[in-house]
Formats: C-alpha cells, structure tokens, sequence
C-alpha cells in the first residue's frame, strides 16, 4: 500500500470520528428543545387544571353573593310587606319573593353542580402536579446531561482537532486538499477500497485499467465514477 493512501486512511479515520462527534454535538440543541417542549406539555396540562380550579372557585364565590344579595332583598320585601296595607302592593312583593326564591334555588343548584367538578378535579390537580414536578425533576437531570455530553463532546473533538495537525504531515498539499474536498462532498469516505473490481464508496464496477493501477500501488488512482481515493482491500 502507498505511504499516502496509508496516511490518508489514518487521517480519514480520525476524520470521520470527528465528524461523527460533531454530528452528535450538532444534535444537542435539539434534543434540549425537544425535551423542553415534552414539559411544556406537562405545564400546560397543569396549567389547564389549575386554571379550571381556579374558575370554578371564583364562580362558587361569585354564586354565594348573589345568593347574599337575593336573601337580602328578600328580607326587604318581608319588611316591607309588614308596612304595606294594600293586598296588590303586599301580592307584587310576594311574587318578587318568589322570584328571588327560585333565582336562589336555581344558584344553589349550580353551586352543587361546581362542588361536583370541584371534588371530581381535586385528583386531577393532585396527579398533574406529581407529573409536572416528576417531568421537572426529570428534564433536569436531562438537561445536565446534556450540558455534560456536550462539554465532553467539544473536549474530544478539540483533542482530535489538536492531533490532527500532526496526521496530516507528510502529505502533499494537493493531495491533502483533494482529499478534504472528497471527504466532505462523500460524507466522510474519501479512500475506499477496491472489492471484486467495486469500488465501495459508489459500489459501480471500475475498469480492468483502473483495477491495474490501484494494484500497481505507484501513483494515486480515483474511481473514474465518484472520484474518490482508491485502493486494493
């Protein structure tokens, strides 16, 4: 084998572990976002909960003083019907009583009809809030996790990064930047062998010529298809 192809395989090797490394850091953010929006999920649900229980509360309040005002005015109507000396005037406060009666019937009924919910609620709140701090202790750790992969992440591609420099010497610029550029255009495989006359990067049959000069180990050969880096496996 080529002294360079062997280099090159070294460098490409390192290469791709980089490159793999960087991928993995790359998705990072959006796994944080990801695992983000799942708790937000969490606090909504909660919030749609807590909210409710907050709604029905102040309408059960808002219930009790309308039913304060109506026993009020109905006890002005008694008073007043204790005054009045006249059967229409005593007759029209009796139906204004009966009015407010039944306005108070009706809103208690209500108020039954919100205790219910309230009491039906009470387990939901109580299950969404052991989610939601179950969901938060959990993304968390998630997100110190991330953070932590991350720095370990950035740390060992520095160090490859670092060593790097030393791979590539002794190879000749050209070759060196025809390689970069076939490592980035063939996502990561810029030397492949050479298999039963395939070449396996693009897996199309090379020429009997092309098979030759790979063997005859004297100077680079490419695949005429892709282009890339050849040698015998």
């Amino acid at each position: 084998m080529l002294p360079e192809i062997e280099k090159l395989l070294i460098l490409q090797d390192s290469d791709q572990k980089i490159r793999t490394l960087q991928l993995e850091l790359n998705a990072v953010p959006d796994q944080k976002t990801t695992k983000e929006k799942a708790f937000s999920e969490l606090t909504h649900q909660l919030d749609r909960v807590k909210t409710r229980s907050r709604e029905i509360e102040l309408e059960k309040q808002r219930l009790e003083l309308e039913v304060q005002t109506k026993r009020g005015s109905i006890a002005r109507y008694r008073q007043q019907q204790l005054q009045t000396r006249k059967n229409e005037e005593y007759s029209a406060l009796n139906h204004e009583i009966s009015i407010a009666e039944n306005k108070i019937r009706t809103i208690e009924d209500h108020q039954l009809e919100l205790m219910e919910e309230a009491e039906k609620l009470q387990p939901i709140l109580e299950e969404a809030q052991k989610t939601y701090a179950d969901g938060r202790t959990k993304l968390e750790a998630q997100l110190s996790g991330l953070v932590t992969r991350k720095s370990s992440l950035e740390a060992r591609i520095r160090e490859l990064e670092t060593a790097r420099t030393r791979l590539t010497e002794g190879i000749e610029e050209e070759l060196l930047y025809q390689y970069s550029r076939l490592f980035k255009s063939k996502s990561g495989h810029a030397v492949v062998p050479v298999d039963h006359e395939v070449c396996s990067g693009c897996h199309m049959k090379v020429t009997t010529q092309t098979v030759v000069l790979v063997k005859s180990e004297k100077s680079i050969t490419h695949c005429p298809q892709c282009g890339r880096i050849l040698y015998m496996s």
